[in-house]
């Protein structure tokens, strides 16, 4: 044993997404960037195991200006929050 904290993995089957209002290719940036800000949201969350229907992070509600990192923060911070128990 090395000493080193244990790897955590979290395993997502599914995220949907809808990201009406945004150009396609802002859209797709948001995409491929959720991965990074969910690894970074979720770092040091208590993660809880629920089945997929019971989690649903809901709405949020930005400006269809707003940038892809502003937007995946804000989606990766509240599947955080769902995730991690707190539950609203």
């Amino acid at each position: 044993m090395n000493g080193s904290a244990p790897k955590r993995r979290v395993h997502i089957d599914r995220i949907e997404l809808d990201l009406r209002g945004l150009s396609p290719a802002k859209a797709n940036e948001a995409a491929r960037a959720l991965g990074p800000a969910l690894a970074r949201a979720l770092a040091g969350c208590a993660v809880r195991i629920a089945p997929a229907e019971s989690i649903d992070a809901g709405t949020v509600r930005t400006l269809s200006t707003a940038e892809a990192h502003t937007l995946t923060t804000a989606i990766a911070n509240r599947i955080a929050r769902k995730v991690g128990g707190e539950g609203r």
